[in-house]
């Protein structure tokens, strides 16, 4: 009987993981370039919810970014991937200028937040490339429409319950083979 149970337990177990991981939403991919050759991009996946009113605007030549509008919420996700030598010099520059710097983790990743313009800005340290290279993501969340009152403004629009699932979400993939046959930015 203990057996039984065992195996039962053991089954609704994988049952369940294997609901959970089946639903994470709408995905996303950014890709950049990378330095390691030309069929090679870094790759950055994102997830939003189904049904959520959110639009997507890009660049299939840049598809290194998207704008997640979220237009219910009237903020727009703008995730952004780099392998460049710029994270550490904004970082420095983000200390001694911007009152509301913090340093934090997000998904195990090294990261600096601030506000700016209405917005907030998360610098996530992803890897470093060299001594002066790393690659990194930049997210920001931002007003749509300014003329909309009720909107949160800075750091209160990442505490948003629904806004901080989608950042919190990304999952960094790292150097892969670039997919001809897909589109540049997946919808």
């Amino acid at each position: 009987m203990k057996k039984l149970l065992s195996v039962v337990l053991a089954l609704t177990l994988v049952l369940s993981l294997t609901a959970c991981g089946g639903n994470k939403g709408e995905k996303i991919t950014l890709y950049e370039d990378t330095w390691e050759g030309e069929n090679v991009k870094l790759a950055v996946d994102f997830y939003y919810p189904e049904g959520a009113d959110i639009t997507l605007e890009g660049d299939e030549e840049y598809p290194n970014w998207i704008d997640m509008k979220y237009e219910s919420k009237n903020i727009a996700i703008c995730p952004t991937i780099f392998e460049d030598t710029t994270f550490d010099a904004n970082k420095e520059y983000a200390k001694e200028n911007e009152e509301t710097y913090e340093e934090f983790k997000l998904n195990g990743y090294d990261c600096y937040a601030y506000e700016d313009f209405g917005g907030y800005w998360i610098y996530v340290h992803l890897e470093e490339v060299s001594e002066t290279t790393d690659r990194y993501l930049v997210i920001n969340t931002e007003t749509i429409d300014y003329s909309k009152d009720g909107t949160p403004e800075d750091k209160a629009q990442y505490e948003d319950e629904d806004i901080k699932k989608i950042v919190d979400s990304f999952e960094y993939r790292g150097v892969v083979e670039y997919p001809e046959e897909e589109e540049k930015t997946e919808k």
